[in-house]
């Protein structure tokens, strides 16, 4: 966490914890418990990256992210809502669950609503329910307006073992904390280290804000 931290010195950064799981008010909030009862920590980290989002808007780079290079100029594409291809050659082009978001973007809304409507009992697993085909197909359904950063902007690893040779440009590693069981879970309060930790650009942000206002404004 700490890179992103450093690579981002003009950044607000905020972590996300346990004190934020336990205290917090979420549309969600059975599926995150439900989640958090499995032991599906991946689950309740994607439901609160959503809702974090949707408050806050920013940027979210997960606990288990390696930050190498500042992201700024991923943003000189223009947008309100920006995920990254899970690995374009692997598991059908998965997307990452949305990596950053012009605050009450609706169509973060409506992944909020269709999820919070979900009966615990019946969740899948977090990365068909909650994450990378769900989000993916939700992508296909609606069609917004969403700039897809390349994978081996952010991912230039897949678990699954292909690696990114090209010249392009990495900004950070992905670990797959969960995936690979690299955490070490200790009490039940400590288990939920895949939360989200959300750094807030401040240029990137105003720029996501004033360009909400700029669309609103004009009717688009």
């Amino acid at each position: 966490m700490q890179t992103w931290v450093d690579k981002h010195p003009e950044w607000n950064y905020t972590r996300y914890g346990n004190d934020f799981l336990r205290d917090g008010k979420f549309k969600t909030q059975p599926q995150i418990d439900e989640y958090m009862k499995r032991g599906w920590y991946a689950g309740a980290a994607d439901l609160l990256r959503y809702e974090i989002l949707y408050e806050h808007g920013g940027y979210i780079a997960g606990a288990d992210s390696i930050c190498v290079q500042p992201i700024d100029d991923l943003f000189e594409d223009w947008g309100e809502l920006y995920t990254v291809y899970e690995n374009e050659f692997l598991r059908g082009q998965l997307v990452a669950p949305i990596v950053a978001a012009a605050p009450n973007h609706p169509f973060l809304k409506e992944v909020i609503d269709r999820l919070s409507k979900i009966p615990p009992q019946q969740l899948d697993q977090p990365w068909r329910q909650t994450g990378n085909l769900f989000v993916a197909e939700l992508i296909e359904e609606l069609r917004p307006e969403i700039v897809i950063w390349p994978s081996h902007t952010l991912i230039p690893e897949h678990f699954l073992g292909r690696k990114y040779t090209g010249s392009g440009k990495v900004y950070a590693h992905q670990k797959f904390g969960e995936t690979t069981g690299a955490y070490k879970f200790g009490s039940v309060l400590s288990k939920i280290q895949e939360i989200p930790r959300s750094l807030y650009a401040s240029s990137a942000r105003k720029r996501l804000r004033a360009l909400k206002a700029s669309s609103a404004k004009s009717g688009e």
